[in-house]
């Protein structure tokens, strides 16, 4: 490979000349291809020079590894869940963050296999470990994990930075594909016949969850120790036991702070996928028993965790219509699927064989040249 002089254009004898031996000019930097092994005809396994090709894709994916914004983005997932291990930063509890943190590696090897960059990190995992389905599934979760991120801080930022570059990167590629996930989905029958209430339950149980008091940690706390300052003053010896919420009234904890309100909200919107499914996907039957099943665990969760709080009362006013949609769908009675089976065309009629020709007008006299019979039967 030739060292050319970028002023004169002379061709460098020794390519490691940092300057030109015709002009004196600055010689570029010398960057010698990568070795690969050669089979030779005797069998022999010889090492020869490979130039690797230039990178012509967005400048600002040069230096992000397999020049993928999905890689970037799953980085950043990465970057906000070691965050979450703080105390006083948000996050989605230690088994979400595990599943997210298993999902990145099939993730980021499927994206270096694309790219046709090796990586010993990543080139163990079998292609079999890291089918499309599988990104789709992590871009989802990614979506549905950013309500229990949000709060005030940098955290939601690269969260939700991190999905939006999985997302746009993974559309065209995993997701709206003739061989993707979107076409077996119908968003608008959300907003048609009784899955209205579902939505509806939905969004006011998200609601309650996020942005409303469910419990005030220290309470306890807080009693305990007006106790026994009450019983200092009395004379008796000052207790060793102090608490960080004494005299702060407690910290205020949401739905999403609670254990397993994480769960929850996930369990919640897979019922609105679940709702979203066209009717002409093939699908078990045990399908139509999983809203009734989420619905059940959340009402649980939700009478463990009850108190005289907005939060859990809003809740639970949420979850009513969400259990009379689970329960119609669990019974079969579900008011869009006979609509929705006839979408093609008018349903055939009934009663006459399809090899059967079926009746015309001409078959029939007109009203007026009735046989006598008809006539007597009419009249």
């Amino acid at each position: 490979m030739e060292h050319r002089c970028t002023e004169c254009g002379e061709v460098a004898a020794e390519p490691r000349l940092r300057y030109c031996e015709q002009c004196g000019a600055k010689m570029p930097e010398f960057k010698p291809p990568p070795l690969v092994e050669v089979e030779g005809q005797g069998g022999a396994v010889a090492k020869a020079r490979a130039a690797r090709p230039a990178y012509t894709g967005p400048k600002w994916l040069e230096h992000v590894p397999a020049h993928s914004p999905t890689v970037l983005g799953a980085l950043l997932h990465l970057i906000a869940l070691a965050l979450s291990i703080l105390p006083f930063l948000a996050g989605p509890g230690p088994f979400w963050t595990f599943v997210m943190v298993l999902g990145v590696l099939p993730v980021v090897a499927r994206e270096y296999r694309l790219s046709g960059e090796p990586n010993p990190l990543v080139d163990w995992v079998p292609e079999s470990f890291y089918p499309p389905f599988m990104v789709a599934a992590y871009g989802a979760l990614a979506v549905a994990l950013s309500l229990p991120m949000l709060e005030f801080s940098v955290q939601p930022l690269l969260w939700i930075g991190g999905t939006l570059l999985v997302m746009l990167d993974q559309w065209y590629k995993v997701f709206s594909s003739p061989s993707g996930v979107v076409p077996l989905f119908e968003p608008r029958s959300l907003i048609r016949g009784q899955r209205v209430l579902a939505l509806a339950g939905v969004a006011i149980c998200l609601l309650a969850a996020l942005f409303f008091t469910w419990t005030i940690e220290g309470e306890v706390a807080q009693t305990a120790y007006r106790t026994a300052a009450e019983r200092v003053r009395a004379g008796d010896v000052r207790p060793a036991m102090d608490s960080v919420y004494g005299g702060t009234g407690g910290l205020k904890l949401s739905g999403m702070q609670i254990p397993f309100g994480t769960t929850v909200e996930l369990g919640l919107l897979a019922i609105l996928v679940l709702l979203m499914l066209k009717p002409e996907v093939d699908r078990p039957i045990w399908l139509r028993f999983v809203p009734a099943g989420v619905t059940v665990i959340a009402l649980a969760w939700v009478l463990v965790n009850m108190s005289m709080k907005v939060g859990p009362i809003m809740f639970l006013a949420g979850l009513l219509p969400v259990g009379l949609v689970a329960a119609m769908q669990a019974i079969g009675r579900d008011d869009l699927l006979p609509a929705e089976a006839y979408a093609d065309g008018p349903p055939p009629d009934e009663g006459f064989p399809e090899d059967m020709d079926r009746p015309t007008e001409d078959d029939f006299p007109p009203e007026g040249n009735l046989p006598p019979e008809d006539e007597d039967q009419r009249g």
